[in-house]
């Protein structure tokens, strides 16, 4: 959570916008970790499954980017390539 916080920070000024998904299984404890820490971008639990269904979510935390025109652009981020896509993404034009 700390570094997803730095992150929002960092480029929500670029348009960034950072939205966690917590899986079914996880809500409960999700809804305590959003209290005791300070996450500072929406998080939603995907009561139904659906989401991470769509997505084929398949481990913790997985990142997906979707870019100004709404275009899903990179399924599975690795952890370390995270900020590389954010710049990437960032620097298109939103046309």
């Amino acid at each position: 959570m700390p570094h997803a916080n730095k992150l929002q920070k960092k480029y929500a000024d670029r348009g960034l916008v950072i939205i966690g998904i917590c899986a079914t299984n996880g809500a409960e404890s999700m809804a305590a970790t959003v209290k005791e820490w300070p996450i500072e971008f929406p998080v939603a639990a995907d009561i139904d499954g659906k989401t991470n269904a769509a997505y084929r979510v398949n481990s913790y935390p997985d990142y997906y980017f979707i870019d100004r025109a709404g275009n899903l652009r990179i399924v599975d981020c690795a952890n370390a390539k995270i900020e590389e896509a954010i710049e990437l993404l960032l620097s298109e034009s939103a046309e």
